[in-house]
C-alpha cells in the first residue's frame, strides 16, 4: 500500500509540474535561464506586413506632394548630382524616419535609403500587437530617370538588405524590424503635368528572398527512469514572405499655391509565401523535419484613396486615406485589416 501512495504522489507532483510549465510556457515567462515563446514565427508569418507598413511595401502610397513634383520636373543643369532628403511617416502600424542620400549622373541615379523605426508593430493571430523600435532594412536603388516640362518618367531596381533585427523580440513574441532576407523591388513611376491638374502612377512589385531563423524552445521530458528534466528544443525555420505587386494610380489638382488635393485606387496582390521547419531534441537523436508549404499571406485588394497635400519652403505634408473596397483572401487576419486607414508622411529634400 505504501509503494502505491508514495507512486501516486510521485505522479501527482510530476502532473503538478507538467502543468505549472505548460502555463508558463503558454504565457511566455521566464524560469531562470529558460526563454519560452507562446507564439513564434509560424503565427507571425501568417501576418504579412505588406498591407500594413508603407515603408515596407514598395512604394505602395507613395504619392509626391507638390514639392517632390517641381523637383521631379525640373532638370538638373549639373551632369553630376548629389542629394540628402529627409522623410518621417506614421500609419497605424509604424512610426519611422527615413534619410535617402542620392548621387546621380545624366539621368541615372543611385539612392540609399536608412530608415529607423521610431516604433514598429506586429500582429499575432489571436489579436495581441507587440511592438517595438530600431533600424529597419537599408536599400539601394538605381534608378534611370527622363524628365520634360510636362512628362517625368522613373524606372528603378532596388535591393533591400537585411539589416533589420529579424529576431527582435518583446515579451517573447517576435516584432522584426527587417524581413530577414534580401529583397528585390522593380518599380515604375509616371506623372503628367498639365495647367491645371497631375496625373501619378506608380507599379512595383517586390521579389522576396528567403530568412532563416533559429529558435529554442526549452522543453520539459521524462528520462528513462521517470525523471522530469529540462531540455532544449531546437526549431529551425525557413521562410519567405509573399512576393507583393501593387499598382497605385493619383489624380492630383493643385487648389492653392501650397495646397493640392490627390485622388485614386491602389490594387495590390501578395503571393502565399512559403515555410519549412525542422525540430531537434537536445535529449535524443530525433529530428523531425516538415515539407516546405505554403504560409497564409494570399490576398487581392482594391483600395479608394484620397490625399491632401501641403508644399511650403520645401517641405511636403502628405495626408493619404484608404478605405478597401475588395478583398479577396482566406486569411481572417488579412481581412481584418482591411479597413479605413490613414498614413502621414512629412518629407524635404534638404539640398
Amino acid at each position: 500500500m505504501r509503494f502505491y501512495i508514495k507512486n501516486y504522489f510521485k505522479f501527482l507532483a510530476i502532473s503538478l509540474i507538467l502543468c505549472c510549465t505548460t502555463y508558463f510556457v503558454s504565457n511566455a515567462q521566464t524560469i531562470g535561464n529558460l526563454v519560452l515563446y507562446p507564439e513564434g514565427v509560424e503565427t507571425l508569418h501568417d501576418n504579412p506586413t505588406n498591407y500594413d507598413d508603407p515603408l515596407v511595401n514598395g512604394n505602395g502610397i507613395n504619392i509626391p506632394g507638390g514639392a517632390e513634383t517641381d523637383n521631379n520636373f525640373t532638370p538638373s543643369e549639373k551632369d553630376f548630382q548629389f542629394g540628402v532628403s529627409a522623410e518621417a511617416g506614421f500609419s497605424s502600424m509604424s512610426k519611422y524616419l527615413n534619410i535617402p542620400l542620392s548621387v546621380g549622373y545624366k539621368g541615372f541615379s543611385l539612392t540609399v535609403a536608412i530608415p529607423f523605426y521610431i516604433q514598429k508593430k506586429a500582429k499575432y493571430s489571436h489579436g495581441y500587437v507587440a511592438a517595438y523600435g530600431g533600424l529597419g532594412d537599408v536599400s539601394a536603388e538605381l534608378s534611370y530617370r527622363y524628365q520634360s516640362q510636362s512628362i517625368f518618367e522613373a524606372v528603378s531596381f532596388t535591393t533591400s538588405f537585411p539589416t533589420g533585427n529579424k529576431n527582435r523580440t518583446v515579451k517573447g513574441y517576435i516584432v522584426p524590424m527587417g524581413t530577414g532576407s534580401f529583397d528585390y523591388i522593380f518599380s515604375n513611376a509616371f506623372q503628367y503635368r498639365h495647367a491645371y491638374f497631375r496625373i501619378y502612377n506608380n507599379i512595383s512589385y517586390r521579389l522576396s528572398g528567403k530568412c532563416k531563423r533559429d529558435v529554442t524552445l526549452s522543453v520539459p521530458y521524462m528520462d528513462n527512469d521517470s525523471v522530469l528534466r529540462s531540455g532544449n528544443e531546437m526549431v529551425n525555420y525557413i521562410t519567405s514572405n509573399g512576393n507583393f505587386l501593387s499598382c497605385n494610380t493619383s489624380f492630383d489638382y493643385p487648389v492653392l499655391s501650397f495646397m493640392s488635393l490627390h485622388a485614386g485606387f491602389a490594387v495590390m496582390n501578395s503571393s502565399a509565401g512559403t515555410l519549412y521547419h525542422k525540430h531537434t531534441y537536445s535529449w535524443n537523436d530525433d529530428v523531425y523535419e516538415f515539407p516546405t508549404s505554403k504560409s497564409n499571406q494570399a490576398y487581392t485588394s482594391i483600395d479608394v484613396r484620397a490625399a491632401i497635400a501641403f508644399s511650403y519652403w520645401g517641405i511636403d505634408l502628405m495626408c493619404v486615406f484608404a478605405l478597401p473596397v475588395y478583398v479577396k483572401t482566406e486569411n481572417p487576419n488579412i481581412r481584418d485589416s482591411q479597413k479605413f486607414n490613414f498614413y502621414i508622411r512629412l518629407s524635404k529634400k534638404i539640398f
